[in-house]
């Protein structure tokens, strides 16, 4: 039974998601997608890293760098195993729309250019040079053939390449710091490194543009086949890139209710608001997310009643139920607290979703376009 304070929060929830869900287009069934992003990416590499960013004072405390580490082979066959159990209507597994970076910075080409020019290795080479995450790309490729893994294309990298060159031109303490660490944080807490699409001048979209057309192409050589979805970092982009994204064959934008364009000023932008279904002038529609489930961002939140409450409202308003939850809410490579927390809470959520809608279907953004949109 719930207390007065899940009752509240539940509410506050619902209403919350009915601001999304009472515009926009509608779906006929009862679909649950779980768009989960940064897959592939680094963060911090290691519980070393970690001690060193609090001994040099950095502010990591309640950063997402404290716990967000690449995923690794246990990570994975663990959270494969708890989609595995869960099955839809039609017999299918819970499945993660699992968003993914497909490079990571070359921190030693970097320094050797004396942070002059950029260098990024694959996501599957990264891979090779942490202890336990030699055998993610098979997971992946298994997890996908399995129904329960489905990459999207996230990036090429999760990273604002040229904002973190500059401050590391600049000697910046902090940032050196945790580039010998092989680590992009910033080292104060703040995004402007993460965001890969936002641009500080006008002739920033020209290289995004090259940056996308990459990315997308690695995607197709390593999955062989096109990414029908895209999601961009921290959820700003300039519409002017989106060009790029029909030109390869993505069908789907992901996000939230609004797209956070671009100003030229790191966290001042314009929001464009965005309805499920709706289409652009390129024909790209746009998918939004409308639940939340980020059990590592708020470890006091009650996420599962609160996120159920979500699905609620999408259902009562003929709304795919979108699930936004990142990679980090399932990683122990640093934490393995953190990641048990979060599979325990996505273990509940989705036995609590198949009981109270026995009738729902697991599918991944990718596969909307199956359904009737009216």
């Amino acid at each position: 039974m719930k207390n007065s304070n899940q009752i509240i929060q539940s509410l506050k929830s619902y209403l919350s998601a009915t601001k999304i869900n009472s515009t926009g287009k509608s779906i006929g069934r009862k679909l649950v997608l779980i768009e989960s992003d940064d897959w592939g990416a680094v963060r911090t590499p290691s519980k070393d890293a970690v001690k060193a960013f609090q001994n040099k004072g950095l502010d990591i405390g309640k950063s997402i760098y404290k716990v967000d580490a690449l995923e690794s082979q246990d990570d994975l066959e663990l959270l494969f195993e708890l989609l595995s159990k869960h099955k839809d209507a039609s017999g299918s597994p819970a499945k993660f729309t699992a968003n993914a970076i497909m490079a990571n910075p070359d921190f030693d080409k970097i320094k050797a250019s004396n942070y002059t020019e950029f260098h990024y290795e694959k996501f599957t080479d990264t891979f090779q040079k942490y202890p336990n995450h030699s055998k993610n790309l098979d997971l992946w490729r298994e997890g996908k053939s399995n129904g329960i893994f489905q990459p999207q294309f996230h990036g090429r990298e999760h990273l604002n390449y040229k904002r973190w060159l500059k401050v590391l031109q600049q000697n910046n303490e902090a940032a050196h710091f945790c580039f010998d660490w092989n680590a992009t944080y910033s080292g104060t807490g703040d995004y402007s490194f993460m965001e890969a699409y936002d641009w500080d001048a006008k002739e920033d979209i020209d290289d995004q543009k090259i940056i996308l057309a990459d990315g997308l192409r690695i995607f197709k050589e390593t999955f062989s086949e096109v990414s029908k979805s895209f999601i961009a970092p921290c959820y700003n982009w300039d519409p002017l890139i989106e060009e790029v994204l029909k030109e390869h064959g993505v069908e789907w934008i992901q996000g939230l209710r609004s797209q956070l364009m671009p100003t030229g000023t790191f966290d001042q932008y314009t929001p464009l608001q965005h309805t499920f279904g709706e289409t652009n002038s390129l024909g790209i529609q746009y998918n939004i997310r409308n639940c939340m489930f980020e059990p590592s961002m708020n470890p006091n939140r009650d996420w599962v009643n609160s996120c159920l409450a979500q699905i609620s409202s999408a259902f009562h308003w003929n709304k795919p139920a979108v699930i936004c939850s990142h990679r980090i809410n399932f990683v122990g490579f640093i934490d393995v607290k953190n990641r048990d927390r979060g599979l325990k809470d996505l273990n509940l959520l989705l036995q609590t979703i198949l009981k109270k809608w026995p009738d729902v279907l697991f599918i991944s953004t990718d596969e909307l376009s199956q359904f009737a949109i009216k």
